[in-house]
């Protein structure tokens, strides 16, 4: 495990110096930029059928399900990701936004919330107030900040109502994955299962943030192909892989 640590942190400072220095290599970042989406994806759908083989026993015991749901979400990211690099690169749509890939995109976080409902449904008569009250107050504090940072910004900027709609959900949807995945780590967190959970809410944290600097760069029209905000998005498929390859080895 030490040593896929080591190559995760490897890869994310390697992405974190490309994306810093890219204005000496532009025309390589457009490409780079629109590949490693999909690429990085596909991975994460990968270790994620992985786990979706191990745990498959039958269709209807609930485990199985969990598994297959977190599967099918990261995989309609990954089409997410394919059309828009489909968008960009063949299709030379500069910002392919509203598409298709949003569709894919918005899609996947039906069967994504679902896994993480199911899996802590399982533990939750396990769940004290206690717990409960922490994560509803975590949930309200990031949905002020959502709020805050990114939905009231967009209202005084953002004139096409179609838009505004989809910049709104793409965090909000963040907001219901985030408020169920921290009361997995709130139940884990001391066992076996901890580093998994921790590392779950660590991508769905990173993909809000993402979500949040999007919304708010293509409303004022500083969005491009490259830009350092995507750095977010590899993260979050990176730490989603890590977690689900974790995951197969604790349990």
């Amino acid at each position: 495990m030490l040593a896929i640590y080591k190559v995760s942190l490897i890869l994310m400072v390697g992405l974190t110096l490309a994306y810093a220095f890219q204005g000496y290599y532009p025309e390589f970042m457009l490409f780079f930029s629109n590949v490693f989406s999909p690429l990085i994806a596909g991975v994460a759908v990968i270790v994620s059928g992985f786990c979706l083989d191990k745990y498959w026993h039958k269709a209807r015991e609930r485990f199985s399900i969990i598994w297959l749901f977190f599967t099918m979400g990261l995989f309609l990211w990954f089409l997410g990701e394919s059309v828009w690099m489909g968008y960009s690169l063949i299709l030379g749509v500069e910002i392919p936004y509203l598409s298709v890939a949003d569709v894919f995109w918005l899609l996947g976080y039906f069967p994504f919330f679902l896994a993480l409902y199911l899996y802590v449904r399982i533990f939750g008569a396990a769940l004290p107030l206690k717990t409960i009250v922490i994560a509803m107050c975590a949930t309200i504090l990031l949905s002020v900040f959502v709020t805050i940072a990114l939905i009231m910004p967009l209202i005084g900027v953002e004139k096409d109502l179609s838009i505004l709609i989809v910049d709104v959900a793409y965090p909000l949807l963040d907001l219901a994955l985030f408020s169920v995945s921290l009361l997995g780590l709130l139940i884990f967190m001391k066992g076996k299962l901890g580093k998994s959970w921790l590392l779950i809410n660590a991508g769905i944290l990173c993909n809000t943030s993402a979500d949040i600097l999007f919304g708010y760069t293509v409303a004022h029209g500083t969005y491009y192909n490259g830009h350092p905000l995507e750095v977010l998005f590899h993260f979050s498929y990176i730490f989603f892989l890590l977690a689900f390859y974790v995951h197969t080895k604790e349990l």
